[in-house]
């Protein structure tokens, strides 16, 4: 694994270090990459109702970004073994050849069910270029320079909240929502010729890594579809397919999550368990913002999407000012803090939930919880990339990623339960968002202990042979 030794604090690497001959085509290409993923997202969610309205069925719309979810899920393990095995460069080409065949059947598909067969092949290939990216960081880039490059990923999601969404509307409207799943294409083609040549030296070395295993991942695939899917259902025969659903995950995500995770032991397994906890709590506050804004407090939309702007802009912030200190601050450290700003800045969202409570906490709150979120998540990226082990750093690192994913589908999923059992319930719109943030609030209390075992020492307990 290239890497310095973290132990040894020194200035901060200059932003420039990072754009420098070959290494400086890798991060430009890795940087257009997650700039792509990060506009399609937005993309798909903007045009999905023009989409609707053209091939109809609109019973399958959910549908369309659970499939996409639920794909990610799959591949982040699978992308992130094989990138240990076979190395980056040999991985590049099949996961960029998925996102472009999802780009291809989405753009041709005639009716909703091929509409979100191209959705579940771009959902396998975004989550493999997830896993992919964050394994390149760890295996080609030094210590000192991965808070610098993880900072940068954060920033590729500020220009696509801006623009992903207007542009996506003007395609729709002018030459048809398919090009707007074409347009990517010349992207994806320039993103690999700059990141193909500067992977030369990062190869895989099957030898020390196991083999990469299918069934898991689509175990853990299918549980997750059973359980998510029914979460926000708020009926009593739902209690049915969620614990079939648990009990199939549960056994898929022992087999691929570092032993420990479930019980937050130090190292890599408390990191792990940090990214759900961070993720759930973040969720469960993040899908509900926007309703509580407009149905609570009586705001438009576009007054609502300022705070999702404004947090945007903060997270860039929180990363770039945790990628001058990762050397000096101890990561426990870091991550603990980032989350008790994102802790403060919910609370104070949570408490504009009552209308005698100014608007302005909810906006200046929502833009604290970007500042800890930029501090907190790449922390937790860091510490797994220094715990891991030589050879294996991406497969144990999309352990960690697929954990994250995990918590924003939960995060989101148990939410939307919350809010469906209020309404079952005959309760108001506020109390169910309540019971979601308060979730969220829960999560994030419990992290501020998990974060504390994250230290990345080579000592650590991050190879415990435990059950997780």
């Amino acid at each position: 694994m290239a890497t310095d030794d973290p132990t040894i604090p020194g200035d901060p690497p200059r932003w420039r270090e990072v754009f420098r001959g070959r290494q400086g085509r890798l991060t430009t290409g890795l940087l257009l990459l997650e700039a792509l993923v990060a506009i399609q997202s937005l993309v798909v969610a903007t045009i999905m109702p023009d989409i609707r309205r053209d091939l109809g069925m609109v019973q399958l719309y959910g549908l369309a970004f659970t499939a996409s979810s639920l794909a990610t899920l799959a591949a982040i393990p699978i992308v992130g073994r094989a990138v240990d095995r076979v190395g980056p460069r040999g991985v590049v080409p099949p996961v960029l050849g998925l996102f472009a065949c999802g780009l291809l059947i989405a753009a041709t598909a005639p009716t909703m069910p091929v509409l979100l067969l191209g959705q579940f092949t771009l959902g396998a290939g975004g989550g493999g270029l997830y896993a992919l990216s964050i394994g390149i960081v760890a295996k080609t880039y030094p210590d000192r320079l991965r808070p610098r490059v993880l900072a940068l990923f954060a920033t590729m999601w500020i220009l696509p909240g801006l623009v992903g969404p207007p542009l996506a509307a003007t395609i729709a409207s002018t030459v048809g929502w398919r090009w707007a799943f074409v347009a990517p294409l010349p992207i994806l083609v320039f993103g690999w010729l700059l990141i193909g040549p500067a992977l030369h030296t990062a190869g895989g070395d099957g030898s020390s890594v196991a083999p990469v295993s299918v069934r898991w991942p689509v175990q853990l695939m299918v549980g997750a579809g059973l359980v998510f899917s029914s979460v926000t259902t708020a009926q009593l025969w739902a209690l049915v397919p969620i614990a079939a659903g648990i009990a199939i995950l549960g056994p898929a995500l022992r087999r691929i999550v570092p032993p420990g995770t479930f019980r937050a032991a130090p190292g890599l397994p408390a990191v792990a368990a940090s990214a759900f906890l961070l993720s759930f709590g973040f969720l469960a506050m993040d899908a509900f913002l926007t309703l509580m804004l407009t149905d609570v407090r009586n705001l438009s939309l576009a007054q609502a999407s300022l705070a999702i702007t404004a947090a945007a802009v903060t997270w860039s912030l929180g990363s770039a000012w945790q990628s001058g200190r990762a050397e000096r601050i101890p990561l426990p450290r870091l991550a603990v803090g980032g989350t008790l700003v994102v802790l403060l800045g919910q609370v104070m969202v949570a408490t504009s939930l009552w209308t005698c409570v100014p608007l302005g906490a909810a906006f200046a709150g929502w833009a604290l919880v970007g500042l800890g979120m930029g501090v907190a998540f790449p922390s937790l990226a860091l510490a797994a990339m220094r715990l891991s082990s030589p050879g294996g750093e991406a497969g144990e690192l999309s352990s960690v990623l697929l954990m994250d994913m995990l918590g924003v589908a939960t995060g989101a999923g148990i939410g939307g339960g919350a809010v469906a059992l209020a309404e079952a319930l005959g309760r108001p719109l506020r109390e169910g968002i309540a019971w979601s943030f308060a979730l969220g609030l829960l999560a994030l209390v419990v992290l501020t202990f998990t974060a504390r075992l994250i230290a990345p020492s080579r000592n650590a307990s991050a190879r415990s042979s435990d059950p997780a």
